[in-house]
């Protein structure tokens, strides 16, 4: 095997084992002669995966000190530069299905929120939904949903417009979505994602966090999505 795929294969191993938790933040990880001898490979080859795993944000390499894990990642993009599930359909010709699993509710924001609220959010607390999205019969996407409650009363005993949450926003609230603000890491599906999404524990998912800026004060739209893309690449769609 060329030194390339060694390395390439190491640092697969290595970032694996810190997704799936063998590793956690602030763990040191082996020694490069340990690493070594455990693969197999030049001393050169473990570095070069190392490097590319500090380069991705798994570890800071420390002088004295050694390989040590560092918090699980976010990125914040300026745009999503995937695929919309419209696309998808037309090239998969399976229509899109969305399954309600917790109907609009008015709730608190969770107090561990992953993005962070103004008072006013925080006081007026929250629209709640839960869905998943699912191409044909298959599961794509879980997605929790969090709208403050400001003026949004009825949102919770309404059908949507056409069956869609912005529509109806736009419709009915005179909400529009002005920009965009997504936060994209990896994850591995647990218990729980695995029994709606359909999928063995341990399978990669994308988790993207979104917040969604209207033209309504105080009101922007949050999203929690984790996404199985083994199959589908997925985006933005309400």
């Amino acid at each position: 095997m060329t030194e390339v795929l060694l390395y390439r294969k190491l640092y697969e191993n290595i970032k694996g084992d810190i997704l799936s938790g063998k590793y956690r933040e602030g763990d040191l990880l082996p020694s490069e002669n340990v690493l070594k001898d455990a693969w197999h490979v030049t001393r050169s080859t473990v570095r070069r995966a190392m490097l590319e795993l500090e380069k991705d944000g798994y570890i800071a390499r420390k002088q004295g000190k050694g390989s040590i894990v560092l918090p699980r990642r976010r990125h914040t993009l300026g745009l999503l530069s995937v695929k919309g599930f419209s696309q998808v359909v037309g090239e998969t010709k399976k229509p899109v299905k969305t399954i309600t699993i917790e109907k609009p509710i008015q709730t608190f924001f969770p107090a561990e929120f992953f993005y962070p609220l103004s008072d006013v959010e925080t006081e007026a607390g929250c629209i709640f939904l839960k869905r998943i999205r699912c191409v044909g019969d298959e599961p794509v996407m879980l997605e929790n949903t969090y709208i403050p409650n400001i003026g949004l009363e009825d949102l919770v005993s309404m059908p949507f417009v056409n069956g869609s949450l912005f529509e109806t926003l736009g419709r009915v609230y005179q909400i529009e979505i002005r920009h965009v603000e997504p936060d994209l890491r990896a994850v591995l599906a647990g218990r729980a994602e695995s029994r709606w999404l359909r999928i063995p524990e341990g399978t990669p998912l994308l988790h993207i966090y979104l917040r969604f800026s209207t033209n309504r004060q105080h009101v922007s739209i949050y999203s929690s999505l984790l996404c199985n893309t083994n199959r589908y690449s997925v985006g933005i769609n309400h």
